[in-house]
């Protein structure tokens, strides 16, 4: 559960209570709750080091807007960024991570107030639209189902979420959500596992949806909204009661959405609690069929850092699908891990920032002497394979979980190749027209 602040509204119930020791309390929680500007989270993050801020500064910087008239508000963002173009810079090089304020004792979380202030800028005019126009993905065309359609990746196979709420209940209850990169970039993988789940005896459907992480990066929470609400009341007509995610940023963000009404659970717990009951093959242990490597490190992602679900999991498969693979800790890790650079769409803005927190990421892994990068988020993956690609000599190798469970590699090479290609060949001018 996130520790937070009592609202003024939650103060006013208590309040009417007519107790003391209840008003005391309530006043020494939220004070233990409120940033003291102690600097930790400054000297943790070179993004606020640039400036002096800490995380007590960038909320009390926003309260000071909102208290405003909603007229005034604008007009107060443009001249914050007029008066402090360097404070601007800083904001909008927020990765979202929470290595910042993952040590705060008092429990301050930075993430998501700069994402609110990237809603501000967005209102301002301050976010130039061709920045993110690509990766607008409650669109009826984006970047993801653009390279689906041009290189014909298509799952006729399985049953689409669409099909399922057109269908009504009964058909399935559990979505499988790859997420865009991993459905777009891995199809044959995307495949194995799905096939996978079948064996396991779900009675799932596949969604190619995105689950609006580049919506919330740009500052336009109420289309992400809409996106989860669409998506929700597909769930509903087809009657799923259960989601498995890929990546925990997917369930991070439907989790506010979606509340108690769909189960989102992490597909490493999934793979773990059901692999018994997919019976094994000559060299496929409960339907696996792992990639050899003599060692391995996890990467854990940052919206794995609260609970660290998909981490113990992912770990636990390793340990016992990949038996003969040493297990080395990276010195970041768990609720420490680092930011791979790819979060909050920062590398359209501020390309030198991801580059710097990829190559420490892969730096540190290297250290550790493991032959394998293992990571649980795609983007982590394509962010670290681009990286490795672009300076071989100082690479690692690099698989995502499902991957070395699976035994069917991610082409990288070829995805990178066809994601360029893809706009100068015969669909060029498509492109151009139908996402610029």
């Amino acid at each position: 559960m996130e520790n937070r602040k009592l609202t003024p509204e939650e103060l006013d119930q208590l309040a009417r209570l007519d107790s003391p020791r209840l008003d005391m309390l309530a006043v020494w929680a939220n004070k233990q709750l409120t940033c003291s500007h102690c600097k930790r989270c400054t000297l943790r993050c070179e993004v606020l080091k640039s400036v002096a801020l800490d995380a007590g500064l960038v909320e009390e910087g926003y309260q000071r807007i909102m208290a405003l008239a909603p007229e005034e508000r604008i007009p107060a963002v443009q001249r914050l960024v007029q008066e402090r173009p360097d404070v601007y810079q800083a904001l909008r090089r927020c990765c979202f991570c929470g290595y910042c304020t993952a040590a705060c004792r008092h429990h301050v979380l930075a993430a998501d107030r700069m994402r609110d202030w990237r809603a501000l800028f967005m209102e301002a005019g301050l976010m130039p639209p061709e920045d993110s126009k690509s990766v607008m993905v409650d669109n009826e065309w984006h970047i993801f189902n653009a390279y689906r359609a041009v290189y014909g990746i298509y799952y006729p196979e399985f049953v689409s979420l669409a099909q399922a709420a057109e269908n009504g209940p009964g058909l399935v209850d559990t979505v499988f959500f790859p997420g865009c990169s991993l459905v777009s970039y891995a199809p044959d993988l995307t495949r194995k596992v799905g096939a996978w789940l079948t064996r396991a005896g779900v009675a799932w459907a596949l969604s190619d949806d995105c689950c609006g992480s580049p919506l919330m990066s740009a500052g336009l929470f109420d289309r992400a909204a809409g996106l989860r609400e669409r998506l929700l009341g597909q769930m509903r007509a087809a009657g799923v009661t259960r989601m498995l995610t890929v990546c925990p940023g997917c369930g991070e963000e439907f989790a506010e959405t979606f509340g108690d009404e769909i189960d989102i659970v992490p597909l490493p717990e999934f793979l773990l609690e059901k692999a018994g009951s997919v019976p094994s093959d000559e060299g496929a242990p409960n339907g696996f069929a792992p990639l050899e490597t003599s060692s391995v490190t996890v990467f854990d992602s940052c919206h794995d850092r609260a609970d660290g679900r998909h981490g113990a999991a992912i770990r636990e498969l390793l340990r016992r699908y990949l038996p003969d693979a040493r297990q080395v800790e990276m010195d970041h890790r768990r609720r420490g891990t680092l930011c791979c650079g790819a979060g909050g769409a920062v590398a359209s803005f501020d390309g030198d920032i991801t580059n710097r927190r990829v190559w420490r990421v892969i730096e540190e892994a290297r250290k550790t002497g493991a032959e394998t990068l293992v990571t649980m988020c795609p983007t982590c993956t394509y962010t670290v394979a681009q990286a490795c690609l672009e300076s071989p000599g100082r690479a690692i190798g690099n698989r995502q979980y499902l991957e070395l469970l699976f035994g069917e590699a991610i082409d990288w090479a070829q995805v990178f190749d066809q994601l360029g290609s893809m706009w100068t060949g015969e669909y060029g001018p498509w492109l151009m027209q139908t996402l610029y």
